[in-house]
């Protein structure tokens, strides 16, 4: 009898730690593992110096003031509404591009900036492949002359603090902007898309008793607060035009989008899924343009190019 209770125990302590971990142990483990098990740096599709995002090849090289410079040039060269926003205590404005301006407005979002401030860091998932992927479709809806209710922003200062959307958030309150959504792109390069949660602390989460939610950033574990899902309204309409993207439940990201959502805006943070790529590059010297695959770009820019605000 003593021994049948101890299974008892046994399973019914199982079932209490493993239950409210599966989504995260199906992620962890499985997702993980397919990206792992066949990866190489060199099973991609190179991005195409003469091609859509042949800018990545100049962003990658440049400091973050360069960047700016070259960004504004970019833009204000299209037919199209271009802002500087000005930052507080830095000498690195965001940059706001409207299509037309009627609102309210969806507005596409990738930070500038670069953690490391010098030539031999490239950044190129964090945040250069994103930059390049608004860029191209800054310039086609220019090209087409197409008005529609979107936007791109261009932030600075994510690397420290997430100051430049804070920034925005100003902006937007202090000129009445009627905003829809925000659509954060951050760590393209690889894989298909993925929708991540929004948390404080980015990484991994699963849950221990006694304890709560636990996150492993990559280099540590550290207690993390209780966090929502993505927003599932806009996740969904998302995933109408990418089928493919991948919806994270315990794979969080912390970036621009924090800020928007932190202040009521409908918002998402979209990366790449491959989540073996991400732990190995992320915020290291290791994120180079010759391991990003154009596909994972491709996505990204076909989703914006496809996207139609909703009719209120």
């Amino acid at each position: 009898m003593l021994a049948r209770q101890r299974r008892v125990l046994l399973f019914v302590f199982l079932v209490f730690i493993f239950a409210p971990n599966s989504r995260a142990l199906y992620e962890g483990i499985f997702y993980y593992l397919r990206d792992a098990i066949p990866y190489s740096s060199t099973r991609v599709k190179p991005i195409d110096p003469s091609g859509r995002y042949a800018a990545l090849y100049e962003l990658v090289r440049l400091r973050n003031a360069d960047r700016f410079r070259f960004l504004n040039a970019q833009l204000g060269a299209l037919n199209l509404n271009l802002e500087q926003i000005s930052i507080p205590q830095s000498q690195t404005p965001n940059l706001f591009v409207t299509i037309d301006r009627d609102t309210p407005v969806t507005i596409f979002v990738a930070h500038y900036d670069k953690l490391y401030d010098d030539t031999a860091y490239q950044g190129a998932s964090d945040n250069s492949a994103a930059v390049s992927v608004l860029l191209a479709a800054a310039k086609e809806f220019a090209r087409r002359g197409e008005t529609r209710h979107l936007a791109f922003l261009f932030t600075a200062e994510e690397e420290r603090g997430l100051r430049g959307a804070a920034a925005f958030v100003e902006y937007a309150r202090a000129h009445n902007l009627q905003i829809r959504a925000l659509i954060n792109f951050d760590n393209l390069g690889r894989g298909n898309l993925a929708i991540r949660p929004l948390a404080e602390i980015p990484g991994f989460v699963f849950w221990l008793p006694f304890i709560g939610d636990i996150t492993f950033d990559g280099a540590q574990f550290r207690a993390t607060a209780p966090y929502p899902r993505a927003n599932a309204q806009l996740a969904q309409l998302l995933a109408r035009l990418q089928p493919d993207i991948v919806m994270y439940e315990r794979f969080t990201a912390r970036g621009d989008a924090n800020v928007f959502a932190a202040n009521g805006f409908d918002t998402v943070a979209i990366s790449g899924d491959d989540m073996y790529y991400l732990q190995q590059t992320w915020h290291t010297y290791a994120d180079r343009i010759e391991l990003l695959d154009e596909k994972n770009l491709d996505a990204a820019y076909e989703m914006i190019m496809r996207f139609q605000p909703p009719r209120d």
